[in-house]
């Protein structure tokens, strides 16, 4: 038996592809996490980060390239292929069955003891510093909401690589708080990867990666990649520029960095 390299990164990605028809959407995606590594996707609209997070997640096949879990390399041609690896995406728009109790959106599909089960999930709930009743009815769930009911999924899984695409949709201000706590909570210790639509959620993370057309061109710290990459600087002076004029309406202070 092939002894295991701990060295390995815990994902990752070599010279991934994908077309749709003739529109090339990766053209070569090279990224490394390692384990307990949080890392930050930025870009624009269209530039492929959603589509390299469901290719991860089996939703997608590559046209090229390979993945590689611990250092071995893996199919992930169906979601079942990826959880079975414990890879857990949450999507940019949460699917819960809206006629249904939150309890029975998180616990769909377990064959285990109900008792044991809810009782794994109020430690996750905890985990979170996350309080919502059970029993309420999807469809009565903000965005925000939903989205911290997609975490518990994953939680509940033991997912050892967390993708979670962040919504598009704005929270109101106290929902959001609420979950970009919940999300630096669940952050501790794991290997996760978000999809940052808001520049203010890479505060949480270790790595930045620029994806710009439709490849990664830069990739490291906050720091790092503010000195060496012009798209990156221009989005962070927007998104700085944009909560200066917020906090000064608002009377509050800006703590960003």
């Amino acid at each position: 038996m092939a002894t295991k390299n701990t060295t390995a990164p815990r994902l990752e990605v070599r010279g991934i592809r994908k077309t749709f028809g003739q529109n090339a959407v990766l053209k070569g995606i090279n990224l490394s996490v390692d384990a307990g590594e949080v890392v930050a996707l930025i870009g624009g609209n269209g530039a492929g980060k959603s589509t390299l997070m469901k290719i991860i997640m089996g939703i997608y096949t590559c046209d090229e390239g390979d993945i590689l879990i611990d250092g071995q390399a893996v199919k992930l041609g169906k979601p079942a292929a990826s959880l079975a690896q414990g890879i857990y995406l949450v999507p940019q728009e949460p699917m819960l069955f809206p006629n249904m109790t939150v309890l029975e959106n998180i616990l769909m599909g377990f064959n285990e003891n109900e008792g044991e089960l809810k009782k794994r999930l109020n430690e996750c709930m905890k985990e979170l510093n996350f309080d919502l009743n059970l029993q309420r009815k999807a469809n009565t769930l903000s965005i925000a909401e939903q989205q911290l009911v997609e975490l518990l999924r994953g939680m509940m899984r033991n997912a050892r690589i967390l993708i979670l695409d962040e919504a598009t949709s704005a929270a109101d201000p106290e929902n959001q708080v609420e979950i970009d706590r919940a999300i630096e909570n669940l952050c501790r210790g794991k290997t996760v990867l978000i999809v940052a639509h808001r520049l203010g959620a890479v505060k949480m993370c270790d790595k930045v990666a620029v994806v710009e057309d439709h490849t990664i061109t830069c990739c490291g710290t906050h720091a790092e990649v503010l000195e060496q990459n012009s798209y990156y600087r221009k989005a962070w002076a927007d998104y700085r520029a944009a909560r200066s004029i917020t906090y000064s309406v608002k009377g509050g202070q800006d703590d960003d960095k």
